[in-house]
């Protein structure tokens, strides 16, 4: 008697241990923070649908990226999704976060409109110039001056929100303009002769975004972020599958018609797996780790990047590694 209870107390022991580590490894609350933007719309297919396998994944909109970044360091946040430029932008502040995977670009939603008087990249010297700091178009303002060797410093910019920054374009109170879609379409259609100096259609990978997880996910329970990137590609499947269940989805999720997330679809893309893998390659030409070093370079230069990061301490390819 005395030796079946305690195999059956042993037993109990055992069960318990299991159900709390699959509780700890499978089943624990993964949330992931984003700003409000249609191009992650493949994180709320993989929820929906339950393509995350067993992992129990919150998605949550945080605006402002500092709030993101304090509610990662204070363990509200396990994982966020930011591009390589809003990541290393900082006044002198450690930024939380690894990045292991790419998941969108922009491919023509973003662009630089200018009116008659500017014909190439050089001409903008001088000019006066309006894009709101923090969101894509800006970056690629800077972008495309220190392609030509200058920076913020040799043109007159302007900081417009992006609402009002079309409408100064339009009464002529500046020469160029950096707008996302719709409205860079818009601005351009109402003003008779300007147009698209460059676009991020013309500059692959450069404004993309990245998911990056808190340093103690990544070491303490690397095959959560695995499950994670599986549910984003098995999501992206889903979508080439079935999609017209997969975009009423995400517009959903986003507040648009399902034909409206298939037109903004038109300009990104999204990263499936084997894009996942040539870019985290270092053999690759214009890899993660190369780009982050840019777009560190061209932050520092404009005095947006008081604080630099080496690629390899704020990326990470070891669970991309675990695809091939």
């Amino acid at each position: 008697m005395r030796y079946l209870s305690a195999m059956l107390l042993v037993l109990l022991v055992f069960t318990t241990s299991c159900k709390n580590e699959a509780k700890e490894k499978g089943n624990k609350e993964i949330t992931i923070a984003m700003v409000t933007f249609p191009g992650y719309g493949p994180l709320y297919v993989a929820q929906e649908k339950g393509l995350f396998e067993n992992l129990d994944v919150k998605l949550i909109r945080i605006e402002d990226i500092g709030q993101m970044r304090s509610a990662m360091q204070s363990g509200q946040v396990d994982i966020y999704a930011s591009t390589y430029d809003i990541f290393q932008s900082t006044q002198g502040a450690d930024v939380p976060g690894i990045g292991f995977m790419l998941i969108d670009e922009s491919h023509g939603a973003d662009g630089i409109l200018v009116n008659e008087s500017i014909s190439t990249i050089a001409d903008l010297k001088g000019k006066r110039l309006a894009a709101e700091p923090g969101l894509p178009p800006y970056f690629l303002l800077q972008y495309v001056l220190y392609k030509e060797g200058m920076t913020l410093n040799d043109v007159d910019h302007k900081d417009i929100a992006t609402q009002d920054a079309g409408a100064a374009f339009t009464s002529g109170s500046v020469d160029a303009v950096g707008l996302y879609e719709p409205i860079l379409s818009l601005t351009k259609q109402a003003n008779k002769g300007s147009k698209i100096l460059i676009s991020s259609e013309s500059e692959p990978g450069l404004l993309a975004d990245l998911l990056f997880s808190s340093e103690e996910l990544l070491k303490t329970n690397p095959d959560v972020l695995k499950r994670i990137a599986k549910g984003w590609f098995a999501a992206l499947d889903f979508i080439d599958q079935n999609p017209d269940e997969a975009y009423e989805i995400m517009g959903k999720n986003f507040g648009v018609a399902a034909a409206e997330m298939k037109d903004f679809k038109s300009s990104i893309s999204w990263y499936d797996k084997a894009d996942n893998i040539k870019m985290f390659d270092k053999n690759t030409e214009n890899n993660v780790y190369d780009i982050f070093q840019m777009e560190g370079d061209i932050l520092e230069k404009n005095g947006s990047a008081k604080r630099r990061f080496r690629p390899e301490d704020k990326i990470t390819d070891k669970i991309i590694n675990k695809f091939k």
